[in-house]
């Protein structure tokens, strides 16, 4: 493997899976038997954070929206580990975004999974694919994106990093890293119009996509 080969750090939801409908969708169900008249606010919430840690859906649905106030952590910490159970077989049949499964089997670069799903919810999801070996490390939550990523930084010196994301959230994380970011767009919009970011539909394009990446990354 050269040394001058950028490393590649992959969002999950979006990027290696196409999860976040699901995602989004069993997130408002969990709520449905215990607080069905909360779930149209929770709705409204979920699709305008979409990419946000669940935990930090959790907190602002139970303590805003729903209203607890009394043993708050608790019931976050309890639903956090219901949603683990609650989404797992559904999840588990979410497909891979299109080509991304030779991308990542075939490059030769050192890979890297940085999401802000639960740890053990993405490592379940590698596994189902097929792909887990092929990753240096998988951070997840509570880890943030952006430290993830400047900590990436430090650890390869000289490198030039390759962070895809398909929310604004990872846009964001990439600038504060100060990373080369690709955002995977999706056919119901682009969250990053405007923005002078290098998008894809999918990875099916190898060649045009190790093309771009020489083109633009430097160390």
């Amino acid at each position: 493997m050269s040394d001058a080969l950028p490393i590649f750090v992959f969002d999950k939801d979006g990027v290696i899976v196409e999860s976040e409908p699901i995602k989004l969708r069993l997130f408002e169900e969990l709520f449905a038997a215990d607080h069905a008249e909360h779930v149209p606010a929770i709705r409204k919430y979920n699709r305008a954070n979409i990419g946000m840690a669940r935990r930090d859906k959790l907190e602002y649905v139970l303590g805003n929206l729903i209203g607890i106030r009394e043993d708050l952590e608790r019931e976050i910490d309890q639903y956090l580990d219901r949603s683990y159970h609650f989404v797992k077989a559904a999840l588990l049949k979410a497909p891979p975004v299109a080509g991304v499964l030779p991308f990542i089997r075939e490059s030769p670069h050192t890979k890297y999974v940085c999401s802000s799903a639960l740890h053990a919810e993405v490592v379940d999801q590698l596994q189902a694919l097929g792909i887990q070996d092929h990753f240096a490390e998988v951070y997840a939550f509570p880890d943030k994106k952006a430290n993830v990523l400047l900590a990436l930084k430090k650890l390869h010196p000289g490198k030039p990093i390759v962070f895809w994301g398909d929310t604004i959230l990872d846009y964001n994380a990439s600038q504060k890293a100060q990373v080369t970011f690709i955002g995977v767009r999706k056919p119901d919009g682009n969250p990053f119009l405007d923005l002078g970011v290098h998008t894809i539909s999918d990875f099916e394009d190898s060649a045009a996509l190790h093309a771009w990446i020489t083109g633009e990354t430097s160390v």
